[in-house]
């Protein structure tokens, strides 16, 4: 007899009725090819109102220029990923500037230092982070930071290439309280995936407890990081609502009040108000 796959039970998706933002999706062709319209679907029906959709190179911006363009809740931001750093130059350069006068382009990014998989060289990542913060302070518009075992180096830039005008949010927050003092000399945001909700996430989770709360925000980074009840699963911007339930949990309030004020945080950096959708 031939063993048939075990097949998940359908998990409810905690929500409430005045929505949330998902400050931080990646729903590309790349990953979702024909999907891709479908999963935006389900985000609206699952009312998360609206989301952030950051590039990771410039050779997806005309993506997401189309995207933005078509999909009222939809926003975005261009930048380059510390990953694609070796590819940096003044083309680049000048592609993301292009697509940052679209007034729905809100922030530069996702851009930063990876020290751990190292996929460009470390002087290359700090060239074009340095570069992208600049492009950030020039253009008033937030940057959207990755920071993978580089902290040191990334507050530095921080401090030295933003002249202390820079402001911005760090994504996927993998770093403990030690880290919070720094973040919040520079008044930056942080944002929390599904990691938080992973059971050896204990320092992550003990950050979240005292991120001030007019500076915390919740995203998917889908499709990658799916949250603890859907893990497994390839992520998407409905199950942000695990992540704020999660989040929600460790601060003591509800999820009514958690998704109301990281929705407004949300609004405040990215500026969406200016932009009449609120």
């Amino acid at each position: 007899m031939t063993k048939q796959a075990k097949t998940r039970e359908p998990v409810n998706i905690p929500r409430c009725a005045g929505g949330i933002i998902d400050s931080h999706a990646h729903v590309v062709k790349e990953y979702f090819q024909e999907e891709r319209e479908q999963i935006l679907d389900r985000a609206s029906a699952m009312d998360v109102h609206t989301l952030i959709n950051p590039a990771v190179a410039v050779e997806g911006l005309d993506e997401l220029l189309e995207l933005i363009e078509r999909r009222a809740n939809v926003y975005g931001a261009a930048g380059q990923h510390p990953h694609e750093a070796r590819f940096w130059c003044d083309e680049h350069k000048e592609k993301v500037l292009e697509a940052l006068k679209h007034p729905k382009m809100v922030a530069v990014g996702e851009c930063g230092l990876d020290y751990f998989y190292n996929n460009s060289s470390r002087d290359e990542q700090l060239t074009a982070f340095r570069e992208q913060i600049e492009i950030a302070v020039a253009l008033d518009k937030p940057v959207i930071v990755h920071c993978r075992d580089a902290w040191d180096d990334t507050f530095e830039l921080l401090t030295s290439a933003g002249q202390g005008k820079v402001r911005g949010v760090f994504h996927c927050f993998t770093g403990g309280p030690e880290h919070l003092p720094a973040i919040s000399a520079l008044d930056f945001y942080v944002s929390f995936s599904g990691i938080l909700t992973y059971s050896k996430a204990t320092n992550i989770q003990e950050a979240a407890a005292l991120v001030p709360e007019d500076r915390m925000l919740v995203e998917t980074d889908c499709p990658y990081l799916s949250p603890q009840k859907v893990r497994g699963e390839r992520n998407e911007p409905a199950y942000v609502w695990f992540t704020a339930e999660k989040l929600a949990n460790l601060r003591h309030s509800t999820l009514e009040t958690l998704a109301a004020q990281v929705s407004k945080n949300a609004r405040k950096l990215f500026s969406l108000a200016d932009l009449g959708q609120f």
